[in-house]
């Protein structure tokens, strides 16, 4: 194992620091426009922008990888990051703070795309499930951890803003040190929607709410818990323990996966999050720490839906197939969290901070009877090996291709290949 990790610990190092800071920034975000008393509606606009970024990354930033290189579109996408970071205490203006998240999320992509190229290009066939276990924790304790540094300051200041600058600007500083010659992008060619949809319809529709769901929590769940009066410790226990439940509880959940049929899995988690979510309705107003706890198994439900969703439309697909329906169903994925957003704003501002859990409440109920439905209509998983549940972050854009399942897609590379030849040519003045 310390074999098949070493090579890769400097791009942990740096992705650890970069989610660290772009979780802190995350429910800072939230939380400031709380504070300066952002209409919610306006709120959910500006918190949409993340996902607009990231989707349009997706389509634009695998070319400019390809002409300058890994290492150097590392440190520009985080340099973008650390600059917008820095811009948010400067104007109090919610189209500065919009245009800043877009900025945001269209870097963390980027940057989500240099980080699985990486892997995928220098990871043997048989340790890419090694390798992708430790990139799921890496991103999941990243993000997670990065929630409780708002207990360290104040968020009406800049000084959380800065030290979430300084995380993102420190994860630079491992891979720009480290002498490895730039890998090649990996050639996707998206499965069609339509084709998809024809495929699996639930795997669709699972990949979509899923993130509708998962944008709603994360750019929301801070203003539901200043609005009900939660303390900025709180808030990040709030935050930090749901991200961290959901990775606990993937491992479990994937294993029901795949022992029984995914779709009366898909649907049972997506009936236990809906109780969760009116569970938390229920409990609002009451102990805080009570909130918390349903919180933290709202977050184990929840954060898999995606992971089925995907596992389940692979069950339908050739392997030749499988990454090309993960690039899609990643677009379908970013859709969803794009209007996440925006409908619990509508209901927030109805129903009051309570209107985000009944958003998700919502989600889930849709999802479980779609589920129940194509139980019923649908055809039978096919017969045969079913497709294995992999734990893969929220947000990865190529790190399918460190999955064993899609092997028709990999390169066979030589690990014992030296990766510390002469660094990538600098550029003619």
């Amino acid at each position: 194992m310390q074999r098949t990790i070493s090579p890769f610990i400097a791009l942990f190092v740096s992705f650890g620091l970069l989610l660290s800071g772009g979780g802190l920034l995350t429910t800072l975000v939230g939380v400031r426009m709380s504070e300066e008393a952002f209409d919610t509606r306006v709120i959910g606009l500006v918190t949409a922008c993340y996902s607009v970024g990231f989707v349009m990354a997706t389509w634009v930033c695998a070319g400019l990888i390809a002409r300058v290189g890994h290492i150097r579109s590392f440190a520009a996408f985080a340099a973008m990051a650390a600059i917008s970071t820095l811009a948010y205490p400067l104007l109090l203006e919610p189209w500065l703070w919009g245009l800043m998240r877009l900025a945001f999320g269209f870097s963390l992509a980027g940057l989500y795309m240099v980080t699985e190229s990486w892997l995928n290009d220098r990871t043997p066939s048989e340790r890419r499930g090694q390798v992708l276990g430790v990139y799921s924790i890496v991103s999941y304790v990243g993000l997670g951890g990065g929630q409780f540094l708002l207990m360290v300051g104040a968020p009406g200041g800049f000084e959380l803003f800065s030290l979430a600058a300084m995380l993102i600007a420190a994860a630079v500083v491992p891979v720009t040190i480290t002498r490895i010659a730039s890998p090649a992008l990996p050639v996707v060619e998206r499965v069609g929607l339509r084709d998809l949809f024809d495929a699996s319809p639930l795997g669709v529709v699972g990949s979509a709410l899923a993130g509708t769901v998962g944008g709603a929590f994360l750019g929301l769940a801070p203003v539901y818990a200043r609005g009900v009066g939660f303390s900025d410790g709180h808030i990040a226990w709030l935050m930090g323990l749901s991200i961290l439940g959901g990775f606990v509880l993937q491992w479990p959940i994937g294993h029901l996966s795949d022992r029984f049929n995914r779709r009366d899995v898909l649907m049972g988690v997506s009936f236990l999050m809906t109780a969760t979510s009116l569970g938390i309705v229920y409990m609002t107003g009451a102990h805080e720490w009570a909130v918390i706890g349903m919180a933290v198994v709202w977050g184990g439900l929840a954060f898999t839906l995606y992971p089925i969703s995907l596992s389940l439309a692979n069950d339908f697909l050739e392997p030749q197939q499988m990454l090309g329906a993960s690039a899609s169903l990643l677009l379908v994925h970013g859709a969803g969290m794009i209007f996440g957003p925006l409908i619990a704003t509508q209901l927030m501002t109805l129903l009051g901070p309570a209107g985000l859990f009944w958003t998700l409440a919502g989600a889930g109920l849709l999802l479980g009877g779609f589920a129940w439905l194509r139980q019923r209509i649908g055809p039978p998983i096919p017969v045969g090996e079913p497709s294995t549940y992999r734990v893969v972050p929220q947000e990865a854009v190529y790190a399918g291709g460190l999955d064993p399942r899609y092997e028709a897609v990999q390169l066979e590379l030589d690990f014992e290949t030296d990766t510390t030849e002469a660094p990538e040519p600098e550029a003619e003045p």
